[in-house]
């Protein structure tokens, strides 16, 4: 009889286990960047003057970064998928910041568009 218990909570486990891997699964393949940005800016700054002040600013901070051009722009990938996309798109530039994994090294992300792209309402 306690065999087959044993062997019967065995089963209930792997039973309810399955679930919980496959949810775990799918978040490994979850992509952040696909998301909606968590700040997005528009402003009268030009794409070249937002990307030399996250420039300056990620040196000020030894973060290291990746920059692609992006139609009418630019995205600077700053690893641990934390992205920054600028554009100019409408007249009007855009800055649109994507977070990732937070870090200690990596928080003045969140408030580098007050700097280095301030809003047209004054945000």
């Amino acid at each position: 009889m306690a065999e087959f218990l044993k062997d019967t909570m065995k089963k209930i486990a792997c039973a309810l286990a399955l679930p919980l891997f496959l949810l775990q699964a799918c978040g490994q393949f979850h992509n952040a960047d696909a998301g909606q940005p968590e700040v997005e800016t528009a402003t009268n700054a030009s794409v070249t003057s937002i990307v030399q002040c996250l420039t300056d600013e990620a040196q000020k901070h030894d973060a290291k970064f990746k920059k692609t051009p992006i139609p009418q722009g630019t995205m600077l990938e700053f690893g641990d998928s934390n992205v920054i996309k600028v554009r100019f798109d409408n007249g009007e530039t855009s800055y649109r910041f994507y977070p990732g994994e937070r870090h200690v090294s990596n928080l003045w992300l969140e408030g580098a568009s007050k700097k280095c792209a301030p809003g047209t309402n004054g945000s």
